[in-house]
């Protein structure tokens, strides 16, 4: 069995005691986002993966949903946007899957949606004096609709944690990446730092079935063998015909008369 991982220097100064909860409730939560889209793409019927593509709505709901334990978190729903996130100690944690093509964490690029870009902007908003202008907000472009309106705020958050899945339909959970991030003009996205989780470590193995009776099972060869008489025919005599018995139990030498 591995061993739990210790949690880094970053992980204990943003999480504290909750830090091994909260490695195993991030992987936890990507892997139920992947068996929730790999059911919606079998149930869909199609051969495309346009039904596991929301993996990306699936993986935010469970990330508040496993991170819930925390004391004190907060679940705030960013303007416009279709989902809530799950904020502690500041921090708002946004997750997000690595685009198909994406070859390692260094070349990600997400979409620069108005939702997303001020999620990420989260600390320079912070540090502005000046109210802010949210009138005119772009809507985000997985949600090609309009909401009504919501408070423009991202609760307390002052600062961000980006989560990044590697994770395909048909290879499943691969990589997680956490660490502080920032967005470029492109989409790119810039790691400040980052680290990447020990998922092997951190996937919770299924309980194993034990017996708890102490018989044992009994097989379907257990019962006694039957037996059979074997025995010479006398002429004229049936060969289904029930053997004669003497008082000894065998069988009579002068059948069927018996003498």
């Amino acid at each position: 069995m591995l061993e739990s991982p210790e949690p880094s220097e970053w992980f204990l100064s943003h999480f504290g005691e909750h830090s091994s909860q909260v490695m195993c409730a991030l992987v936890s939560a990507g892997v139920a986002a992947h068996e929730r889209s790999l059911e919606a793409k079998h149930g869909s019927g199609l051969r495309t993966n346009d039904a596991y593509g929301t993996f990306w709505l699936s993986l935010r709901e469970e990330v508040v949903a496993h991170l819930a334990f925390l004391p004190g978190v907060e679940t705030i729903r960013p303007t416009r946007g279709r989902y809530q996130l799950p904020v502690f100690n500041q921090m708002v944690l946004f997750s997000a899957k690595c685009p198909a093509g994406t070859v390692g964490p260094d070349r990600m690029k997400l979409g620069r949606s108005g939702v997303v870009t001020r999620i990420f902007d989260v600390e320079e908003r912070n540090s502005v004096s000046e109210p802010l202008d949210f009138g005119s907000l772009d809507l985000e472009e997985e949600a090609q609709q309009d909401f009504a309106a919501l408070p423009a705020s991202l609760g307390s958050a002052t600062k961000l944690a980006f989560v990044a899945y590697d994770c395909t339909a048909q290879g499943g959970m691969q990589h997680v990446y956490i660490g502080e991030a920032t967005l470029l003009q492109d989409g790119s996205v810039l790691w400040l730092y980052r680290e990447e989780l020990p998922m092997p470590a951190l996937i919770v193995a299924p309980t194993l079935l034990t017996l708890i009776d102490d018989e044992p099972i009994r097989r379907f060869d257990d019962a006694p063998l039957p037996t059979n008489l074997l025995r010479l025919l006398n002429q004229g005599e049936a060969a289904d015909a029930d053997p004669v018995l003497d008082a000894e139990g065998t069988t009579a030498a002068n059948a069927p008369d018996g003498s």
